[in-house]
C-alpha cells in the first residue's frame, strides 16, 4: 500500500528529477516573455517621453504581479531573456509538479504519477483549443502563467499541502485577476455548497490569509504606479469590440472534440467520488469537489454564452466567459489516466497494472523520440551565443527622447532588446477591451501611420497588422506624411526587415534589419 502523501523531503530524487526535466523542457523554448514589458516599464529601463502611445497606460494600469515580478528579477541584474528563461521554467515547473501530485493523490504509485507527469510535460499534450487558444509553453505569460498557477494549487491541494496550495491559489488573483476570481468564486462554492467551511483544515484559512496579504500588497504596488485615465467615445469602443477583437466575437461553432474530453473528466470524477462514498465532506478530496465544480461551471458558462451571447452584460464578455473552461487543459490527460488506473486496478486486483501503465507510457515517450531530440537540440542552441544586430545594439545604446516604429513580426523582439519605446505594438493590440479609454488614441494612431478606418482593420476580428500590410503602407507614405507623423507622435527612427524600402534617411542595415531616420 503506497503512502498517502508526497513527502518533499523523503522523495526528493522524484523532486529534483521534475525539476531536472521542467528546466531543460522549458529552456528548449526561445520565447522572449510579454511579462517582461511591464517590468522593462516599472524599472524604468523604458522610458516614455510623454503620453502618446496607449502602450505606456496599458503597461502601468494592468494589474498583474507578473509585471512585479519582472520588475524585481531586472533590479536584481536579470537580462531580458534571462527573465524569460526564469519565468519560463517556474510555469514549466508548477505545471509538473501539478500533474504529478493531482496523480498521486489518484494512483498512490510515485513512480507512476511521477512518470505521468514527465510524459505530459515533455509531450505538452492537452486538450488542446476552443475560443481560446491553450497557452502551455508560451511567449503569452499571462494565460500561460494562469493556467500554469491553476494547476499547481490543485496539486499541493490534492497532496494536502494546503497552507501553500490556497496560498498560490489566491496569489492568481495578482497574477491574472479574472482567472484568480474565478478560480476564488469556485472554491468558496465548493466550501458552502458542501458545508464543508465546518470542517476544513486550518491550513486552508491560514493560506487564504496570507495570500490575501501578498495580493493587497501587490495592488497598492500596482495603485501607486498607475497614472490618470482618459474620457473616451463609447461607439469608437463599440467599434472596435465589432470589428477589431477576436477573442470575444461569439462564434457558434461548438469545439466537440474539447467538450467530449471535459465530459469525460468530469464523469469519471464523479464516479471516483462515488466509490469512496464521500457523501460528506472529507479534506482528503476538496481537490476533486474543486475540480468538479469548475468543470460543470465552466461548461454551463461555456453553451450559454454560446447560445444566448446576448444575455451577458458588457463586462462578462470583456472577461472572455469562454476561457474558463481551457484551465483544466493540462491537467485533464494525467487526471484520465490516474482514473483508469485505479478503476482497473481495483477491478482487476491479480494484475500488475502498475507495470502496465509504466511500460505503456514508456512506449508513449519512445514513440515520439523526435520531441526528446527537439528539446535536446533546442536546449543546445540555447547555450550558444546568439546572433547579435548592430541596428539593435545602436538604438539601445542611443540616447534619444523619442518613439520608434517598428513590423508587427519584430516589434516584440525590438522593444526588449532595444528598451526604446514604440508607439504601438501592432503585433497584439487586444488590450483595449481592458482599457477602453485608449480607444480613441488607438484609432488615431491607425489612422495617421497605418492608413486605417475605424471599421476596416486588414483582417476582421484580428487585432493586429500584418507585416505585408504595415510594409505596404509603409513604403507608400511620402516624405511630407512622414513628418506628419513625426510632428504629431515625435517618431525618430523606424526599424524594418532587411526587404523594406522607405522614403526615408536610411542610417544602417544589417542580416536582419534597416534602420530608418525620419529627418
Amino acid at each position: 500500500m503506497g503512502k498517502k502523501n508526497i513527502n518533499f523531503s523523503d522523495h526528493y530524487i522524484s523532486i529534483i528529477v521534475l525539476l531536472v526535466i521542467s528546466f531543460f523542457v522549458s529552456y528548449s523554448y526561445f520565447f522572449l516573455q510579454y511579462g517582461i514589458d511591464g517590468g522593462l516599464i516599472l524599472a524604468n529601463k523604458i522610458k516614455y517621453p510623454d503620453f502618446n502611445s496607449p502602450m505606456v497606460f496599458y503597461y502601468l494600469n494592468s494589474w498583474t504581479s507578473i509585471h512585479q515580478i519582472s520588475y524585481l528579477l531586472i533590479k536584481l541584474g536579470f537580462s531580458v531573456a534571462g527573465a524569460s528563461k526564469f519565468l519560463m521554467f517556474v510555469s514549466t515547473s508548477f505545471f509538473s509538479f501539478g500533474a504529478f501530485l493531482f496523480s498521486f493523490s489518484i494512483t498512490k504509485k510515485k513512480n507512476l504519477s511521477l512518470l505521468i507527469a514527465i510524459t505530459a510535460i515533455l509531450l505538452g499534450k492537452n486538450f488542446g483549443d476552443t475560443d481560446y487558444p491553450s497557452l502551455i509553453f508560451s511567449e503569452h505569460t499571462y494565460g500561460m502563467m494562469s493556467i500554469a498557477f491553476v494547476t499547481f494549487s490543485l496539486g499541493l491541494i490534492s497532496n494536502k499541502n494546503y497552507f501553500i496550495g490556497f496560498f498560490l491559489l489566491i496569489t492568481l488573483i495578482s497574477i491574472h485577476p479574472v482567472i484568480g476570481a474565478w478560480l476564488l468564486t469556485i472554491s468558496l462554492a465548493s466550501f458552502f455548497f458542501l458545508k464543508s467551511y465546518k470542517y476544513a483544515n486550518p491550513d486552508i484559512f491560514k493560506g487564504f490569509t496570507a495570500g490575501l496579504i501578498l495580493v493587497l500588497i501587490s495592488f497598492v504596488f500596482f495603485y501607486i504606479n498607475s497614472i490618470d485615465k482618459n474620457s473616451f467615445d463609447q461607439s469608437l469602443f463599440d467599434i472596435y469590440l465589432n470589428y477589431w477583437d477576436g477573442h470575444r466575437i461569439v462564434s457558434k461553432f461548438i469545439h466537440y472534440e474539447y467538450i467530449l474530453k471535459t465530459a469525460l473528466l468530469g464523469f469519471l470524477t464523479f464516479v471516483y467520488l462515488k466509490i469512496k462514498n464521500n457523501d460528506k465532506f472529507n479534506n482528503n478530496y476538496i481537490h476533486l469537489y474543486i475540480l468538479l465544480i469548475s468543470l460543470f461551471s465552466s461548461l454551463v458558462i461555456y453553451f450559454a454564452y454560446k447560445i444566448f451571447p446576448n444575455l451577458f452584460p458588457e463586462f462578462l464578455k470583456i472577461a472572455m466567459p469562454s476561457r474558463f473552461i481551457m484551465l483544466h487543459t493540462f491537467l485533464g490527460w494525467p487526471i484520465i489516466i490516474s482514473f483508469l488506473f485505479y478503476f482497473l486496478n481495483r477491478k482487476f486486483k491479480k494484475i500488475n497494472f502498475s507495470r502496465v501503465f509504466l511500460i505503456f507510457l514508456s512506449l508513449i515517450i519512445i514513440q515520439n523520440f523526435d520531441k526528446i531530440f527537439e528539446i535536446k537540440n533546442n536546449v543546445t542552441l540555447n547555450f550558444k551565443d546568439k546572433y547579435s544586430s548592430k541596428i539593435i545594439e545602436f538604438v539601445k545604446k542611443e540616447n534619444f527622447d523619442e518613439y520608434i516604429l517598428t513590423s508587427s513580426s519584430i516589434t516584440s523582439n525590438v522593444f526588449k532588446n532595444t528598451q526604446k519605446p514604440i508607439l504601438l505594438h501592432t503585433e497584439s493590440m487586444d488590450f483595449i477591451p481592458y482599457h477602453p479609454y485608449l480607444v480613441d488614441n488607438f484609432f488615431d494612431i491607425l489612422s495617421l501611420v497605418y492608413k486605417i478606418n475605424n471599421d476596416s482593420p486588414p483582417q476582421i476580428n484580428n487585432p493586429s497588422l500584418p507585416d505585408d500590410y504595415v510594409k505596404k503602407v509603409f513604403e507608400n507614405h511620402k516624405n511630407g506624411d512622414w513628418k506628419k507623423i513625426n510632428t504629431k507622435y515625435n517618431i525618430k527612427y523606424v526599424v524594418t526587415p532587411i526587404n523594406w524600402e522607405l522614403n526615408l534617411n536610411l542610417v544602417m542595415k544589417d542580416s536582419l534589419y534597416k534602420l530608418y531616420e525620419i529627418l
